[in-house]
């Protein structure tokens, strides 16, 4: 049968072509034959699968990433704008010049997101972000630096109950002339997919890998002399627990915007139809960086900071007024260095709750706190018996290595 319309049959019918015509003659049947295609035809959408498939990944695999960012003044501001800061080595050039850097850092907090923050995670299924480990400032990195990330699989394994895969992945950060200059190993849940099953995959490493050394550290300890008076606020002691006072909520157009910023594609930051919830999640990135944020002010000043680990409890709305309490493990000063002290501390980010006003009173059994990793099952039955108004409301547990300036006799007072 003729596959034109019949609108188009008599203008096919042409008289018999001689040389000269065939040129004509072909372009006139090329445009005849894509019409009656577009006439006859339909043609179905198709998704571009950009995401990684965990059943084709395997411990060891070094996943590329081929985008690169140059870190600008402007992405600056608006994490500063987000994000509570007063330690010096982040906001002041002459005070990092004095410790030998060129200028002031970009801060932890926004490295840390930006390692975390992932563009290939299945977007036809929740991926939550459930913990981090070993998070260390390598090399110092400034305004103006382009930084790029590699990721390697350190495990892979399917949940107990054989319904999700728990993927452990290596973030590294590295700068313009290919130095690694930031790491972090980063656990997510791929909830409802399975990777294949095999004993490589199960296998979990024997011991781990000690953590990298900072070029960050170093330098402020070479350099510390120069600072000649301590401006801690006060002294921490061990034992101590700490009611923060800053206490707010992200915000939607905020956690958007932080999660476009960093390149995140995920629609559960993004839009609440995908999975039928009432509102998008904020990043797991953000949510380490406002609980620091918010313990910020009663800690200043923290010269260089270590997440040794963290889990991400419960999941935060932007909508969420966001707190921290800090239990203090350890204090002790430098071998080599009496003008620094080292600190040791857990920080729990409390979504719903006024720390500073509402838990005035709190009173919980030291033993609740520990230096190793927690689960949210476990704490929220230890919380249930001794402080029900908590259960279900600590987002983050994190334990932190501070260095600070050791303190004097003085004391200052932020205004």
């Amino acid at each position: 049968p003729d596959p034109l319309p019949p609108h188009l049959r008599s203008c096919a019918r042409t008289p018999p072509a001689t040389d000269s015509m065939l040129p004509t003659r072909r372009l006139l049947g090329t445009f005849f034959r894509r019409q009656a295609r577009a006439y006859t035809s339909t043609v179905r959408g198709e998704h571009l699968e950009l995401s990684l498939k965990l059943d084709q990944a395997s411990i060891g695999d070094h996943l590329e990433n081929p985008y690169e960012v140059t870190i600008s003044s402007g992405g600056r501001g608006a994490w500063t704008g987000a994000f509570y800061s007063h330690d010096r080595l982040y906001t002041s050039d002459p005070f990092a010049q004095k410790l030998g850097f060129k200028q002031n850092l970009v801060p932890f907090s926004f490295l840390l997101h930006t390692a975390m923050a992932v563009s290939h995670a299945d977007d036809t299924r929740k991926v939550l972000d459930i913990g981090v480990e070993d998070a260390v400032y390598e090399k110092p990195v400034y305004v103006g630096d382009t930084i790029r990330k590699e990721y390697y699989i350190q495990d892979l394994r399917t949940t107990s109950d054989g319904k999700s895969t728990v993927l452990k992945v290596k973030c590294e950060l590295l700068n313009q002339h290919s130095q690694r200059v930031f790491s972090v190993s980063k656990t997510m849940l791929f909830v409802g997919t399975t990777s294949k099953s095999s004993s490589k995959d199960m296998r979990r490493p024997d011991s781990q890998p000690k953590p990298p050394s900072s070029q960050v550290l170093a330098q402020i300890k070479q350099e510390s002399d120069v600072l000649a008076r301590s401006y801690s606020l006060a002294r921490l002691n061990e034992g101590q627990l700490i009611l923060h006072s800053l206490a707010r909520p992200i915000g939607r157009s905020m956690s958007m915007v932080l999660a476009t910023l960093f390149r995140m594609t995920h629609p559960s930051l993004f839009n609440p139809k995908r999975f039928g919830t009432d509102d998008t999640i904020v990043p797991g990135g953000v949510m380490l960086a406002q609980v620091h944020a918010c313990s910020a002010r009663g800690l200043y000043e923290i010269l260089y900071e270590e997440l040794l680990h963290a889990q991400l409890l419960n999941p935060m709305m932007p909508s969420d007024v966001v707190g921290a309490i800090s239990y203090v493990h350890g204090i002790r000063p430098f071998e080599d260095n009496p003008d620094l002290e080292e600190v040791t501390l857990q920080t729990w980010g409390i979504k719903g709750v006024d720390v500073a006003h509402e838990l005035k009173d709190l009173e919980l059994p030291v033993d609740i706190f520990s230096t190793e990793p927690v689960r949210r099952a476990e704490l929220d039955a230890k919380l249930s018996e001794v402080y029900p108004d908590l259960e279900g409301q600590v987002i983050s547990n994190h334990l932190r290595r501070l260095v600070r300036q050791s303190p004097r006799g003085e004391t200052m007072f932020l205004l």
